[in-house]
């Protein structure tokens, strides 16, 4: 498989960010290189443990322009984020055998704060 999207960058506009991510340096051998996008909202509040703050899927809430999954090029616009709220977006890249490989997926992640609309 190929390794993580490096140089994540992200430009915040009140309810929505862009992420931008150059190719991964290693393309696992194949060019048929995609991207996917996780989205995490984060309360703030410590998790069960004490440790870092508590982090849920973002579920449907938040759209992903052009598409969450399947991405060619390395930007997605995402928008209809929910205002002052910590989100953790995770960029991976995959080809067509990330599904058959034992070891782990390889991410890149992305903090960001919205701010009020």
């Amino acid at each position: 498989p190929p390794s993580a999207p490096g140089n994540p960058i992200s430009m915040v506009n009140e309810t929505a960010v862009t992420l931008e991510w150059s190719p991964p340096r290693e393309s696992g051998g194949r060019g048929d290189v995609s991207y996917s996008v996780h989205c995490r909202k984060c309360s703030g509040e410590t998790g069960a443990a004490g440790d870092s703050e508590k982090c849920v899927p973002c579920g449907s809430g938040p759209h992903f322009n052009p598409r969450q999954f399947g991405l060619t090029h390395p930007r997605v616009l995402v928008t209809e984020l929910q205002p002052h709220t910590n989100y953790t977006f995770s960029i991976e890249a995959l080809n067509g055998v990330s599904d058959l490989s034992p070891s782990p997926r390889q991410l890149v992640s992305v903090n960001v704060t919205t701010s009020q609309t």
